[in-house]
């Protein structure tokens, strides 16, 4: 009897990992709102009764998928727990941050449907899964911290470091604060960089950020230079030619609605019910869904784009990184408004399929066009060509940061502080641009 009651046990614990497993790949690639319980049993293979046998609700069960998928992290990926003293800290940054990206097809699972949760907002969203992405956040947060500040202690004790706060435990712990959410702001990045082009080679960028984050953990320990003043942030302008327009009421809509919801959320129905129009009306200007929501990437693009900064050469007698502090205290303020071009978009760029939707294609075209137009504002502003490979390396670790700062803005609470941030982005960059060897192919990781 008793062996039959284990051989039960194992069934059922069996079939629970296979849903568990079902629901973080579906999750992860349409999720919250676009993952179903239909879904669910065909790829797990299980009936429904199974899967209320073993989970209350959708929200239970995507929330265990999402504690399922970070065993399997916590599993494959190493901790920040060993720190060498003796070794460089450049050099033992880019270990840990190389470790963590070797493993962004196998292990990512609860990365991806954590992101993706986060950017949903919508009524249809339970706070079950976000909260548990949340709460790993944190953990890995401390773990991050606690890394940075035996890291800030050791090199204080060598006396390497400076001494703005009296070299305190109290003051090295603020500042690995910082660091650590800086240096989870580069990780995301870095995922979402790979998301939008898996053939991008990251060893170099590893290395950037690596360099970046030494020295802005050198700026922390010396103390930031009094802060700018920073500019305000132009007001919003919209562009629609005719707001009562059927077309426009419908972009609105749908804007809103994948916002909250997701590619997979944002149905016609509910795009429909938002706008107040038939469906009828919809395809009469949009071919489906897919269509409409390319018109709403290049629609709000138009939208967000007129209140970001242009990239202007820096003005006589003036170095590159006032004019880059001065784009960053406008565009990185503009992430406190959580853009729906951004949440929209990098809700499109986590999407796993064989065809992705046009959506998706063109945020990744104007993501590209972004770091054309950088990458010839770097080529510029250092004075070299760009083919000599650093405005590039440059560019993309604009964007990796961007992209970090803007996940980081949705879920970090309390979330960062503008004007630190822009500094430490601007002192991360500007040494990053002092070592173009690191873009040239010399990246490898350190023995």
């Amino acid at each position: 009897m008793a062996r039959k009651t284990t051989r039960r046990h194992s069934q059922g614990e069996t079939s629970r990992q296979a849903i568990l497993d079902a629901t973080l790949r579906i999750a992860g690639q349409r999720g919250y709102v676009g993952t179903t319980l239909a879904q669910v049993t065909r790829a797990s293979g299980l009936p429904a009764s199974s899967v209320y046998w073993h989970f209350g609700n959708k929200d239970e069960l995507l929330a265990d998928a999402l504690d399922h998928g970070l065993a399997q992290w916590d599993g494959t990926v190493p901790p920040w727990g060993e720190l060498d003293p003796e070794r460089p800290r450049e050099d033992e940054l880019f270990a840990q941050m190389a470790a963590i990206t070797r493993t962004l097809d196998e292990a990512s699972g609860f990365w991806r449907m954590g992101l993706l949760i986060a950017l949903e907002t919508g009524p249809q969203v339970g706070s079950g899964p976000r909260e548990r992405f949340v709460a790993a956040r944190r953990r890995a947060l401390a773990r991050v911290a606690d890394w940075w500040q035996r890291s800030l202690a050791a090199e204080r004790h060598a006396g390497v470091a400076g001494d703005a706060d009296d070299g305190s435990t109290q003051a090295d712990a603020a500042r690995a604060q910082t660091l650590a959410l800086l240096t989870m702001v580069a990780m995301d990045g870095l995922f979402l960089t790979h998301q939008s082009d898996h053939d991008e080679d990251l060893g170099p960028l590893l290395r950037l950020a690596a360099v970046g984050l030494d020295a802005a953990a050198r700026q922390l320990s010396e103390g930031l230079a009094p802060l700018r003043p920073t500019p305000a942030a132009p007001p919003m302008r919209r562009v629609v030619a005719d707001p009562d327009s059927s077309r426009s009421r419908f972009l609105e809509a749908a804007a809103s609605v994948a916002a909250e919801s997701g590619y997979e959320g944002a149905s016609i129905s509910r795009i429909c019910e938002r706008a107040g129009l038939p469906a009828s009306s919809l395809y009469w200007h949009f071919k489906d869904k897919d269509d409409l929501l390319a018109a709403v990437i290049e629609h709000s693009y138009q939208e967000w784009s007129l209140a970001q900064p242009g990239w202007l050469p820096p003005e006589p007698g003036t170095q590159w990184q006032d004019a880059l502090r001065a784009h960053f205290a406008v565009s990185l303020g503009g992430l406190a408004d959580r853009p729906l071009f951004l949440r929209m978009g990098h809700q499109l760029l986590l999407l796993q399929r064989e065809n992705p939707p046009a959506a998706r294609e063109r945020f990744v075209a104007v993501r590209r066009q972004a770091r054309l137009v950088s990458r010839e504002w770097y080529a510029d502003a250092l004075g070299v060509e760009a083919d000599d490979g650093l405005p590039d390396g440059m560019s993309l670790l604009t964007m990796v940061l961007s992209d970090g700062l803007f996940f980081s803005n949705q879920i970090d609470v309390p979330t960062w502080d503008v004007e630190v941030f822009a500094e430490l982005v601007v002192t991360m960059l500007s040494t990053a641009a002092e070592r173009p060897v690191a873009v040239r192919g010399q990246a490898a990781a350190p023995s």
